[in-house]
Order: structure tokens, then C-alpha cells, then sequence
């Protein structure tokens, strides 16, 4: 989509502006909103307010926060994982059937390799010719993760 802010009306923006129009004129005879000619004016003449910035900071500190705490959480379960796949091989449980289990259940095929000490093309391969072996069809999502480990839904664009 186009913006509606084209170089010629930026120009006759700041122009208008420096003559000393309110946001209201400029905004009438732009034909947008004085909130749109207010918010253009102040980015192209570089302006940031505290307060924005502040809020901005905030914003992202909880997220990020909140990103960390999950990723810990997210460790933790995976090193979980790694820990049963390991003691069902060693209880006699098929090597490729334990990596299915653990990468469905959100395990790696990093940690997976990592454990085995082989590359996570290896580990994949390995699973795939048990489920060819056994017929077992492929049917979980890539990332089933339990929810609260997951990252929380992107908003969607549009309106």
C-alpha cells in the first residue's frame, strides 16, 4: 500500500508549518487529520518525547522479560526431554522411536544430535527410517510445545 506522504506533501508540510499554520489548516488542506500532520511533522523534523521513549522502553523490557523467562522455561522442559529419551534407549526403547518422542514433544535436533554425538542431519535421518520401519505416519506439528512455553501470537496485520 502507498503512503499517503508523498516527498511534495512532506515539503509543503514543513513548509506550511515553518509559515506558522496550526496542525488543523495544514491537516484541511493536506485532506488528512491534524493527529496525521501532527506525527509526520514530528518525525520528519526529528522530534521524541520522553515520554514516548519511556513508554517504549518499558514496553520492551517486559517483553523481553517475559521472552527470557519463557526461553528458560523452554530449556528446562527441553533438558527434561533429552533425560526420558535417554532412559527409554537405555530401558530398550527403539533409538529412533525416543528422538521421534522427544523432538514431538519439543526437544531439538541439536540436542537430540547432541546427546547421541551426531549431526542433527544424522539424528533425523535416524528417526525417519524408524517411522518408514514401522509405518508411522507423521502427524504431529513441528512445534508442540506446551503453551505456556511458546511465544505469545504475533498480531496480524490489516484492518
Amino acid at each position: 500500500m502507498k503512503s499517503f506522504w508523498t516527498p511534495a506533501r512532506d515539503k509543503r508540510l514543513l513548509q506550511e508549518w515553518a509559515d506558522g499554520r496550526s496542525a488543523a489548516e495544514i491537516a484541511k488542506t493536506l485532506g488528512t487529520t491534524r493527529n496525521a500532520v501532527i506525527g509526520r511533522s514530528s518525525r520528519l523534523r526529528g522530534i521524541k518525547y520522553a515520554s514516548s521513549m519511556a513508554s517504549w522502553k518499558r514496553s520492551n523490557a517486559k517483553k523481553s522479560e517475559e521472552a527470557k523467562r519463557r526461553g528458560k522455561l523452554r530449556l528446562k522442559h527441553q533438558r527434561r526431554l533429552i533425560k526420558a529419551m535417554a532412559k527409554a534407549v537405555a530401558g530398550g526403547m527403539a533409538e529412533g522411536k525416543a528422538m521421534s518422542l522427544a523432538h514431538r514433544n519439543g526437544a531439538t535436533w541439536g540436542q537430540i544430535a547432541e546427546h547421541f554425538g551426531i549431526s542433527e542431519q544424522v539424528a533425523y535421518h535416524r528417526e525417519k527410517m524408524w517411522r518408514e520401519e514401522t509405518g508411522t505416519r507423521k502427524t504431529w506439528s513441528q512445534r508442540a510445545l506446551p503453551p505456556h512455553l511458546r511465544a505469545p501470537p504475533r498480531p496480524r496485520g490489516g484492518g
